[in-house]
C-alpha cells in the first residue's frame, strides 16, 4: 500500500545529513582572538602613557631633555598594578657635562619601582654606556682641530698640526679618577718632544645624569666608551 505523501515527505526530511555544529566553536575563537587583541593595545597603550610619564620625571635627574624610554616586558598592566618595571632601557644625545659632551647615553635600569602617581620613584640598578665622539673629545681636551682615530687596544692615532708640518702621533686612553687621561706615547719621524702637549690633556667626567659613576673605558670606532653604573637610583 502506498504511503501517504506527507509520511513520505516526512521520512525524506528526516534522513537528510545534519550540518555538524562549528559555528560555536568558530565564534568562540574569535572572540578569544578579539579579546587578546584587544588585551594587547590597552597593555601597550598603557605602556606608552607609563614611558612618557617615567620620561618626564627621569628628565630632572640631569637630562637637558627627556630621554627616550622603553619598558620591556609583557604583560606591561601587571608591573604597573604592581608599580614594579623589570626591565627599562633609557636612551639620550647631547649630554653636557662639564667640559665634555656626552654624545650619546644608553643604559638599562632593572627593578624600577615608582609611586601611584608616578611621580617619584627608585631605579633599583643601572648598567650602560656613555658615549663621548672623538670630536667632542678632542674640544673637550681644548683643541677642537685635532683629528683623532681609533688605534690597537685603547690606544689613538692623532694628526697634530705642529704649525711647519703635520704629525702622526699615538697616544694612550686611559681612566684616572673620574677622568679620561691622553698622553702622547709616540710621534712619526719626530721626537716625542716636538709635540709640545698638544697630544697630553685630562678631561674630567662628574656629574653623569642620574648620579652614574664612571666605571672604565674603551676605544671604539669612532670615540670612547664609557662604561657607566648605578645602584637605588632616586628620582623625580
Amino acid at each position: 500500500m502506498a504511503k501517504p505523501s506527507g509520511e513520505a515527505t516526512a521520512t525524506r526530511v528526516d534522513r537528510l545529513p545534519r550540518r555538524p555544529a562549528r559555528r560555536r566553536p568558530v565564534a568562540l575563537l574569535a572572540l578569544v582572538v578579539l579579546l587578546f587583541l584587544l588585551v594587547a593595545v590597552v597593555d601597550r597603550g598603557g605602556a606608552a602613557v607609563a614611558q612618557h610619564e617615567l620620561a618626564v620625571e627621569i628628565r630632572k635627574q640631569g637630562f637637558p631633555s627627556e630621554p627616550e624610554v622603553a619598558i620591556k616586558g609583557i604583560p606591561f598592566l601587571t608591573q604597573v598594578l604592581s608599580r614594579d618595571f623589570r626591565d627599562v632601557r633609557l636612551e639620550a644625545d647631547n649630554i653636557i657635562e662639564g667640559p665634555v659632551r656626552i654624545t650619546s647615553l644608553k643604559v638599562r635600569a632593572r627593578n624600577v619601582r615608582v609611586d601611584s602617581g608616578f611621580q617619584r620613584g627608585v631605579l633599583g640598578s643601572v648598567d650602560g654606556t656613555a658615549f663621548i665622539a672623538f670630536g667632542d673629545l678632542a674640544k673637550a681636551g681644548g683643541d677642537p682641530g685635532l683629528e683623532l682615530t681609533a688605534g690597537a687596544g685603547n690606544r689613538i692615532e692623532a694628526k697634530v698640526d705642529l704649525g711647519i708640518t703635520t704629525a702622526t702621533a699615538t697616544a694612550s686612553v686611559t681612566k684616572e679618577g673620574d677622568a679620561i687621561r691622553v698622553r702622547a706615547l709616540s710621534v712619526e719621524g719626530l721626537p716625542l718632544d716636538d709635540l709640545d702637549g698638544a697630544l697630553d690633556f685630562t678631561v674630567p667626567v662628574k656629574g653623569l645624569p642620574l648620579g652614574l659613576a664612571f666605571r672604565s673605558l674603551t676605544v671604539s670606532s669612532g670615540g670612547v666608551s664609557l662604561h657607566v653604573t648605578g645602584r637605588n637610583v632616586p628620582f623625580g
